[in-house]
Order: C-alpha cells, then structure tokens, then sequence
C-alpha cells in the first residue's frame, strides 16, 4: 500500500541530443507486481508502445525492456509504471544506447 507518493515529474523528459537522434535507448526493468494482478499487469506492459515482458515469478516480479518510441521517452514509461494499479515499485537495472542501423535485420543464432 503507497501511503504517500514523491514526484518529482514536472514535465516529460528532454528530446534526445542531436548526436544521440541516430541511438536507440534501451532500457531493462524490474517490475515488482501483486501476484493476484501480475497477470494484468504484464498484458498492460505487453499493450504498451515499446514495452516488451521477457519473464516473471510467481511472486509478481516482471522483467521488462522498454524502448524510446515518438510517443514517450523510455524514463517517462518507467515513471508511469509506478503509478498503475498492482504495481508495487519499478526498478531500472540495465540501460544501454545502441546504434540503431546495428539492430536492423534478424540476429542469427550461433
């Protein structure tokens, strides 16, 4: 249960720099769910714009990589999450920019 709520979000994030324009923002995140609603909660991530659900536990917590998309920033959704129903706390945990033209096409196993 959230007693009380710390925002420090007074306007969305900042567009990328110029040189970073060519960059793709990845971003891994921990979402820590109820387990009765952790269902819901990942069809919500999975319906989200650039939000994608690799795993879970049964104990509600979900691994998530979002991405930047022309409707948000990739720290705009995080923020966001906090603010769904059964979701307890958000945590980034791995974040990388990657070179957009390196991520086209299919990656082949070895």
């Amino acid at each position: 249960m959230r007693v009380t709520r710390f925002d420090t979000r007074t306007a969305p994030a900042a567009p990328l720099p110029e040189t970073l324009n060519d960059q793709v923002n990845i971003c891994g995140v921990l979402v820590y769910s109820t387990p009765e609603k952790c269902a819901a909660v990942m069809e919500r991530l999975n319906a989200t714009t650039g939000c994608e659900v690799h795993t879970h536990s049964p104990d509600g917590r979900i691994v998530v990589v979002i991405e930047d998309t022309a409707e948000a920033s990739a720290l705009d959704r995080l923020r966001d999450f906090n603010d769904w129903d059964g979701v307890a706390a958000s945590a980034l945990v791995f974040h990388q920019f990657e070179d957009a033209t390196a991520l086209e096409g299919e990656i082949e196993a070895c």
